[in-house]
């Protein structure tokens, strides 16, 4: 019992794509259910299960205290730029303590600071049309040093 656990938490600290998106959800400490859906559907879109999902999930702290990033590829940089996107605007609103984790992160990844304003400002996230993350990733990958 005690070996599952570890390495189900051994398996969330490699998984920093999902571990940002629920920081970032948490930050403002107002947790919305249509955050933590979406990046649920994120994580199962790339295969991790959902006990997992629900493991990062629960043991992901609201902090400033970014993962390293150096070991990521340039497309899952985007994926993940476009997807911190989407988490912070599904719930119709976008807290200032959002657009700073949102900025940390930004940094780490090689993005200039006008991609998350361009992002943010011309990214529509509505309920009743499906969201184009292609599109998003488009634009993600144009600002991406």
């Amino acid at each position: 019992m005690i070996v599952m656990i570890t390495l189900n938490k051994r398996r969330m600290k490699y998984n920093p794509h999902l571990n940002i998106l629920v920081m970032m959800a948490k930050i403002d400490g107002e947790t919305d259910g249509a955050e933590l859906e979406l990046i649920r559907q994120i994580g199962a879109s790339n295969n991790v299960s959902s006990e997992d999902i629900e493991m990062i999930i629960e043991n992901t702290k609201a902090d400033h205290n970014i993962p390293s990033l150096e070991n990521i590829s340039r497309e899952e940089k985007i994926a993940l730029m476009a997807n911190l996107v989407m988490v912070m605007k599904i719930d119709g609103r976008i807290d200032k303590e959002e657009m700073k984790f949102c900025m940390q992160v930004l940094k780490k990844l090689g993005y200039k600071e006008e991609a998350l304003f361009d992002l943010v400002s011309t990214t529509y996230l509505d309920p009743a049309h499906e969201i184009d993350i292609e599109e998003i990733k488009k634009r993600a990958e144009k600002h991406l040093l």
